[in-house]
């Protein structure tokens, strides 16, 4: 056993990405930048449907988006459960497939409350999909590739606004209603959901350094301090991308157009994800870079939302994305660096961070909102900013679980 269990690890250590890898990890990033598309068109379009439903308050519009976040929040916790029985490949493509069913029936809904079950439906499929992107990498990718693949991952996102800032324009004054517009992208998300069939691939779920690992449930994980720690720590910086990508563009309270400003923040953390590779490969330490980035992040808001000159908040934006993702592959490589981590494991811990970080955020997301409808959108936002220092301060309560050069190489 113990032989079986050091080819396993030889094998693990000497992992090459295969083509068959890279088509997987593709297809699984567009349809989660997708299905970013999808849920910012419908916020860019949210005065059409707020007019098409007869609601009037902005605290009613928030809760289109929430009802994804409450979804997510129910599917990360279902997602480990729903990954072991239907194995990975069934797993990918259910997730895929209520992102489409989601996105069909919300355009296709002649009342609101099935607007807002399609956008529930949709969210669900999202869930899934952002935890399953954790067991994939640490199965299919060799360790020393892997903050290379988290660091594109966490900007699927990101490179789904800018898709939608670039293209929801256009495609609302072709398509002229916001049904049309937004079964647009829903049709998007179909090609990717029949990809996936031909290039999924279904592997050994319980398998960590060569043992199979005992179950790992999500009693198990909320018993663990570090598995709240992790989600305390992202729940601010959610928000306050969240609020950037959704409330921020119709603010119009800076001294350039705010929609401007939050297609600079989208361009940064695409910028920033790409930093977050390169500093990958010299630098292994995780908990400096969260902190210090999280630190400036908030000093850069400040002034981003502060300052009265146009050059100074169209820095600051893009530092802001730069500084938002940069140390974002840092706090997601502290789960898949613990000790006798196997991906069914590593599941059920991420289907945990992300619906105990959209709890947290959905709850302030809709005071937010209410915020904005009595104080207006100054008020709301320095609320979001606020927020965000939670990633700073999460930093000093973490664990470390890289290594320093020195370490690396020994």
């Amino acid at each position: 056993m113990q032989a079986r269990g050091e080819i396993f690890v030889q094998e693990q250590e000497k992992k090459v990405s295969s083509a068959r890898a890279i088509l997987i990890e593709i297809v699984m990033f567009f349809t989660y930048a997708f299905f970013a598309v999808n849920w910012i068109a419908g916020s860019t379009l949210t005065p059409q449907i707020m007019k098409s439903f007869n609601l009037t308050s902005f605290a009613s519009a928030t809760f289109i988006s929430n009802a994804i976040t409450i979804a997510k929040i129910i599917g990360n916790f279902a997602a480990a459960e729903i990954l072991i029985k239907l194995l990975p490949k069934k797993a990918i493509g259910l997730g895929s497939g209520l992102i489409v069913a989601g996105s069909v029936l919300a355009v296709l809904a002649p009342q609101y409350w099935i607007f807002i079950l399609g956008r529930f439906i949709m969210g669900f499929g999202g869930a899934l999909y952002v935890v399953y992107f954790s067991p994939v990498v640490i199965h299919f990718f060799a360790p020393e590739k892997r903050p290379t693949v988290n660091a594109i991952n966490n900007v699927a996102y990101n490179v789904g606004g800018i898709i939608a800032m670039l293209i929801v324009g256009p495609v609302i004054q072709w398509m002229q209603t916001w049904q049309y517009s937004m079964a647009f992208f829903a049709a998007i998300s179909a090609v990717l959901f029949i990809a996936w069939p031909a290039l999924g691939q279904d592997f050994e779920l319980t398998r960590s350094s060569g043992e199979n690992a005992e179950k790992y449930t999500i009693a198990d994980a909320l018993k663990e301090k570090n598995n709240w720690f992790l989600p305390l720590t992202y729940s601010g910086l959610l928000t306050f991308y969240i609020v950037l990508l959704n409330i921020f563009p119709i603010s119009g309270i800076t001294v350039i157009n705010s929609k401007t400003l939050s297609t600079l923040v989208a361009v940064g953390g695409v910028v920033g994800s790409i930093l977050a590779i390169m500093l990958s490969k010299v630098y292994f330490k995780r908990l400096p870079v969260i902190r210090w980035s999280g630190l400036a992040m908030i000093l850069f808001g400040a002034l981003m939302f502060n300052t009265k000159s146009g050059t100074l908040s169209m820095i600051a934006a893009f530092a802001i994305g730069v500084l938002m993702f940069l140390p974002i592959t840092s706090l997601v490589m502290i789960p898949q660096e613990m000790p006798n981590m196997s991906p069914a494991k590593l599941t059920t811990i991420m289907g945990l961070f992300w619906a105990l970080s959209y709890v947290i955020e959905s709850i302030v997301f809709y005071l937010i909102g209410i915020v904005i409808d009595k104080s207006g959108y100054s008020a709301g936002l320095t609320i979001a900013l606020v927020m965000s220092s939670t990633f700073f301060l999460g930093s000093f309560i973490l664990p470390e679980t890289g290594r320093s050069a020195k370490e690396k190489k020994q």
